[in-house]
């Protein structure tokens, strides 16, 4: 069985319990990691608090210099990390690769805007008087993600964490937690401090005892809505920060002036890139009276040539879901929408954790997979009157991560990125998009605290101090 990682040692858990690590791709049993406990997380935050001076007295390039050593021990081990990111999660090869040379490359710009991350010379309305402003830590922070991106995810608020001198306690998800190991060892072959960064795994129940530890004074949660909810609830009682990157129900809107062919291929990649486990999927499709019929003809042919199977292969577009429970509310959103009069125009059809990929005519908004976060391979379109209708229909969410609209008009771009209501709207673009320079995150439930992505997410991370130096003696 594996270990957990506290204090700059592989240690043993406390406790005796384990959970047991099953590949979605051949429903086996491939590895075992700790079911920490309350007494590890204990150890491991009060590692990260006596880590805090050290760290913090590193300066910034020092701690650049880290971020640039674990970038080499992930150049170094790509095809391992790519290779078990599919094993453990089932995304095509393809994109696990793709994940990790993002993380690679972002780790670099993480390295090099930790350098750069000024305070401001402020004006003194008295003579005689000198004002600044600088960032500083806020102390051990927390990092819990998902399972969906394995490297990607943790690892820009773990950078971004290290950079501005805030010590780790990582807890990563029980579906996925292997990759977390590479994250680890790559810290402990680095020059950071021992208790810089900590690793423990294990399910909610860790998750938990880590947010409620009173040492804990940032916490960066990327999951569902709901149990962020939970995360900021007890993070209030002791005032500690929040970084929120929670759910979406993302749109993307069609209209009628739209390059069709351009759409109907974004679209299906929204929809079904890591079978459509993504926050930022394309999980609603808003399309105009004009362009309905043409969109949904390309989409669903484009979608036929998807091939589902086995994510180690070439060719492979989409791997089988992570789990049952995850599977299974795509499925019944699915169904809601038959039962409810939609129409299927292709997919649906499941084996074992594979879903084939699908495409919902006539839906509409009282239908679950028109409003609640369906993270499958289901690409919903619903039909709108106008481009007003359109929009509104979009902002008809408690969600507002990120959106799309396709059309050729500069006028309706401008109009509908200005009036849609999420943290990204892009144009011309599938909505399952980043990169690494842009701020993201939402609005309203998709999240709260900040946003993720370069220097955003080192100033999220990051509480200001202002300084005030009176030179002239007394007034």
């Amino acid at each position: 069985m594996r270990q957990l990682y506290i204090d700059g040692e592989w240690v043993g858990s406390q406790s005796s319990a384990e959970i047991d690590v099953v590949s979605p791709v051949s429903g086996e049993i491939i590895d075992t990691v700790p079911q920490a406990n309350g007494r590890d997380v204990a150890s491991a935050v009060d590692a990260a608090r006596r880590a805090q001076t050290e760290l913090e007295e590193m300066t910034a390039f020092e701690r650049a210099e880290v971020l640039d050593e674990v970038t080499d021990y992930f150049e170094e081990h790509e095809d391992e990390i790519a290779e078990g990111i599919t094993e453990e999660e089932g995304k095509p090869l393809h994109e696990s690769y793709g994940e990790t040379e993002y993380v690679i490359e972002s780790s670099e710009d993480y390295a090099h805007d930790a350098i750069r991350l000024f305070g401001d010379v402020v004006p003194s309305e008295w003579r005689d008087k000198f004002a600044y402003t600088q960032r500083e830590p806020y102390g051990p922070c927390a990092v819990i993600s998902p399972w969906n991106f394995p490297l990607e995810i943790p690892g820009g608020s773990i950078y971004s964490a290290i950079a501005t001198a805030n010590p780790v306690v990582f807890k990563p998800p029980e579906e996925t937690p292997l990759t977390a190991y590479h994250i680890a060892e790559a810290f402990a072959q680095s020059s950071l401090p021992d208790g810089a960064f900590n690793l423990v795994t294990g399910d909610g129940e860790t998750g938990a005892s880590l947010v409620a530890n009173d040492d804990i004074r940032l916490i960066a949660f990327t999951g569902s809505s709901a149990v962020g909810q939970e995360i900021a609830k007890t993070a209030a009682e002791r005032n500690a920060q929040c970084l929120l990157e929670l759910g979406g129900k993302d749109p993307i809107v069609v209209l009628d002036d739209a390059d069709v062919e351009h759409a109907a291929n974004s679209i299906v990649s929204g929809s079904n890139w890591n079978a459509g486990q993504v926050c930022c999927a394309t999980e609603r499709v808003i399309a105009t009276e004009g362009v309905h019929d043409e969109l949904v003809d390309a989409i669903v042919e484009r979608t036929e040539d998807l091939v589902l199977g086995d994510p180690f292969e070439d060719g492979v577009d989409v791997g089988p879901m992570i789990s049952e429970r995850i599977q299974s509310k795509a499925r019944a959103h699915f169904d809601d929408a038959v039962e409810r009069g939609a129409t299927v125009r292709t997919g649906g059809e499941t084996d074992g954790l594979f879903f084939a990929p699908a495409v919902l005519d006539d839906v509409t908004e009282e239908m679950a997979v028109a409003t609640e976060e369906t993270f499958g391979p289901v690409t919903p379109v619903i039909t709108a009157s106008s481009h007003e209708e359109a929009i509104e229909i979009a902002n008809r969410s408690p969600y507002g991560l990120q959106a799309a609209v396709f059309t050729d008009s500069l006028e309706r771009a401008h109009d509908a990125a200005n009036r849609i209501k999420a943290g990204g709207v892009f144009i011309n673009e599938t909505n399952n998009y980043w990169e690494r320079l842009l701020p993201f995150g939402g609005y309203g439930e998709s999240g709260s605290g900040g946003r993720y992505g370069s220097k955003w997410h080192l100033e999220a991370m990051t509480q200001v101090k202002s300084v005030m130096m009176n030179y002239g003696g007394a007034e």
